[in-house]
């Protein structure tokens, strides 16, 4: 009878590869997407030994599995399936979501390149701990108080701007670069996987795929890239270290910042759909057991209202600092 040579350790659910699902490929093309490391945000190990990730008073040790170790691993299992022996399997996502984005042939690719990305974009900037947007640093604190009047009305407006979308998507806190202008902040919303980069915005189909200019034909290229750089230019714009092409009409070079998840899975079992005190599954185990649970009475507010004001109290700030002003690391050195 044979025996095996290696013993595999047992896995815990809390941590799945993206890659356990994925066909073997030759040892040549075997390059995958997987899931990076949270340093920001520290397992703790629980009583059965299975390790895992919660932010106290924000999201539970379910609600943050779910958002990050289960749907990460799904969208980055699916983007290895579609990317498999191309040259986006060793990609960094945002080249894959930047390369993918005008292809229509390539939708699926884009959709979930640019769903990892956010996805990992919005867990990199929380903090484990509470924090408070008044003592972030003074460098950044000047430059969004400037753009945005005070920090309470930026609050007010990524809020707000959460509530208000009808459909899943994500808010982002952009730093914008305009020629001749000052830099500034201003805020941005995606829906579904929309990508935040200018250079994903237009998308080079054709509204009527009857017509004889297609978006892959030279002439049809031609075309749509004349319009690009009249519009560009009538708009006043002439800075030679931006590139025409890679801007949608109107288009403006921005960095995102900041980023606020909106999707159903990521707050919608903590939070309910009318911010019940309490979370959904906390109620539905109580009335399971035959009882009422506590908090059972919804506040006004919505639950996606109550989710987001909780994510502005657990906003890293040192790190959105340096996603704002990476040019200031070189500097202090």
């Amino acid at each position: 009878m044979l025996r095996p040579r290696l013993r595999i350790p047992r896995a815990s659910p809390f941590a799945i590869p993206a890659r356990s699902s994925m066909t073997q490929l030759p040892l040549a093309y075997r390059s995958y997407h997987s899931i990076p490391p949270l340093e920001n945000i520290p397992e703790q190990e629980g009583k059965d030994g299975h390790k895992y990730r919660s932010i106290d008073g924000f999201l539970s040790p379910i609600a943050f599995t779910t958002a990050w170790d289960y749907y990460q691993t799904h969208v980055l299992t699916n983007l290895n399936r579609l990317a498999a022996e191309t040259n986006y399997d060793s990609l960094q996502l945002k080249d894959v979501v930047l390369q993918t984005a005008r292809d229509p042939l390539q939708a699926a690719t884009f959709n979930y390149a640019s769903m990892a990305h956010n996805n990992h974009f919005f867990f990199k900037c929380l903090s484990p701990k509470p924090t408070e947007a008044e003592k972030m640093p003074d460098t950044l604190k000047s430059a969004l108080i400037n753009s945005f009047g005070s920090l309470e009305a930026l609050r007010e407006l990524m809020v707000n701007t959460a509530t208000a979308m009808f459909g899943p998507g994500f808010v982002w806190l952009v730093r914008t670069d305009r020629p001749l202008q000052k830099q500034g902040f201003r805020v941005l919303t995606t829906y579904l996987s929309g990508s935040p980069y200018p250079g994903a915005h237009w998308r080079k189909q054709s509204l009527n795929t009857a017509t004889d200019i297609g978006v892959s034909t030279e002439k049809g290229l031609q075309a749509g890239k004349n319009y690009l750089e009249h519009s560009v230019m009538g708009a006043g714009r002439s800075a030679s270290n931006f590139r025409k092409e890679d801007f949608a009409p109107g288009g403006v070079a921005l960095e995102p910042v900041l980023c606020l998840n909106t999707w159903e899975h990521v707050w919608l079992f903590e939070y309910g759909f009318g911010g019940a005190p309490k979370s959904v599954l906390s109620q539905t185990k109580a009335a399971a057991e035959g009882g009422e649970g506590e908090g059972e009475a919804e506040n006004a507010k919505s639950g996606k209202e109550v989710y987001a004001e909780k994510w502005w109290e657990h906003v890293d700030w040192n790190v959105v600092e340096k996603l704002a002003f990476p040019e200031a690391r070189f500097t202090k050195q």
